[in-house]
């Protein structure tokens, strides 16, 4: 059902298609949250081969109390558990970050970090602290993730098209038929196997599209008397691409070649109609014109 506290419909606007994101298409998100949980596997393993290989080796196990007993109250045992803790969701977070070109995922992973790192040493001093909240992480992440995907609303009015997402705040976007330069459409292997896609409408202004760049350095310098000499020379090449959150275009929406065949008739009809109103107002000129003149001749 359209909630229509989040925007004001025009007069004689209506809603004509109502559309959320197909579930599959947030799955890279769902899969995300799945992740920590195997992280917490493979961390609890870790630790079990730590404690069976390297801390019941006297050498070794000196060796490492005296290179990480620095912090009061936490044993090495517990210090190198928690470096290793924190590698892990650090790297993770940063390579999520750059398939993803965003921050989030770094800072998910820190949340997560901290929250583990506090309970253990201040509440539950136990290593399997660690790897329950990278389970409950798991848990909320679904839950959250699901909202999320919920959130998302699109709407094809018989004027523009309205773009929302609901989770903690809310953001709009709108743009008009007539106003959209051009339709990108993407569907991935999923996407064409159960039928969704993305649909970015990109503006005349721009709105909608990214920037894909390389950039290329080369350098030579020399020790000269007194200093050094060097040059820099560079090059930048850049493209840009239709790119846009989730709730800045229809994202994951199910049927896309029929929703980008809504979205293109209305595009038509919006471009076409100031044509024929101006059609339509030279005719009945020429009607009121030729009326005035029948008018004249009868007198």
């Amino acid at each position: 059902m359209v909630n229509l506290k989040d925007f004001d419909l025009f007069s004689s606007e209506r809603v004509e298609v109502s559309l959320k994101p197909h579930p599959l298409s947030f799955l890279k998100y769902y899969l995300a949250c799945l992740y920590l949980s195997l992280i917490a596997i493979a961390f609890h393993i870790i630790c079990q081969w730590l404690r069976q290989n390297v801390w019941s080796n006297p050498s070794i196990a000196w060796l490492l109390n005296l290179l990480f007993s620095i912090v009061p109250g936490l044993r090495s045992e517990e210090m190198v558990s928690l470096i290793i803790f924190w590698a892990i969701l650090v790297l993770s977070g940063l390579l999520m970050g750059v398939l993803w070109v965003s921050k989030m995922p770094l800072l998910y992973m820190i949340l997560i970090g901290a929250s583990g790192t506090i309970l253990e040493i201040y509440l539950y001093p136990e290593p399997a602290t660690k790897s329950a909240i990278l389970f409950l992480s798991t848990v909320i992440g679904l839950i959250l993730v699901d909202i999320y995907r919920r959130g998302h609303e699109f709407l094809l009015t018989n004027y523009r098209i309205i773009a929302i997402k609901r989770f903690i705040g809310k953001e709009v976007r709108e743009v008009m038929y007539d106003k959209i330069s051009d339709l990108y459409m993407h569907q991935g292997l999923l996407g064409r196997i159960f039928n969704y896609g993305t649909i970015i409408p990109v503006s005349e202004s721009g709105f909608g599209l990214g920037e894909d760049a390389s950039l290329a350095t080369a350098s030579a310098g020399t020790i000269a008397k007194g200093g050094s000499i060097g040059i820099t020379v560079g090059g930048k090449r850049s493209v840009s691409r239709p790119r846009a959150a989730t709730y800045f275009s229809l994202y994951g929406v199910p049927d896309p070649r029929r929703i980008r065949g809504i979205i293109g008739s209305k595009m038509l009809e919006m471009k076409e109609a100031p044509i024929l109103r101006r059609i339509e107002g030279l005719l009945r000129e020429e009607r009121e014109k030729k009326g005035a003149e029948s008018g004249a001749e009868r007198l």
